[in-house]
């Protein structure tokens, strides 16, 4: 199988909200999505871009993508990798497109001198979780993802100003 991976770039705007719009409704939440391609234009492809994003292409298709940012692991005294999308068409599962993702990803943080790469998983999602398994992910059952949406950040970010200004 000749699995091509490649950088999105700014002609591929309407193409990554394509799997942006598949990985919500695989993920059962297809009204959150509230990505637009100007804001995916603005965030993707400013200098510095907040992100990148990969295709995977086979047999002349693209079938999958990942989307990915630097952090940094205060405990390693490193950056590393945030895999915030990684999404195969259905059809196109256990061909070795996952696979090919993830190993440029790895390629690329080897280059980065990256700690690690992370990311989350649905716990219902025991095909996702068995084949990172099979790619050495350890899945740390013992934390738990932690979010602050807007309205939160909002009240905060008002609270922060009425204590300080």
């Amino acid at each position: 199988m000749d699995i091509q991976v490649r950088a999105a770039n700014i002609d591929d705007v309407e193409l990554i909200l394509s799997f942006l719009s598949q990985k919500a409704k695989f993920d059962g939440c297809p009204s959150g999505l509230e990505a637009t391609a100007p804001k995916l234009k603005q965030t993707l492809f400013c200098n510095p871009p907040l992100a990148s994003v990969l295709f995977a292409e086979l047999e002349g298709s693209t079938v999958g993508f990942a989307l990915f940012f630097y952090t940094y692991s205060s405990f390693l005294a490193q950056p590393s990798i945030w895999l915030d999308d990684l999404f195969v068409q259905p059809q196109m599962r256990g061909r070795g497109v996952g696979t090919a993702l993830l190993m440029h990803l790895a390629t690329i943080a080897q280059s980065k001198n990256c700690g690690r790469i992370e990311w989350t998983v649905a716990t219902n999602n025991t095909r996702g979780i068995a084949f990172y398994k099979k790619h050495g992910a350890q899945i740390l059952e013992t934390i738990r993802l932690c979010r602050v949406e807007q309205a939160s950040i909002t009240r905060l970010a008002l609270k922060h100003l009425e204590m300080t200004g």
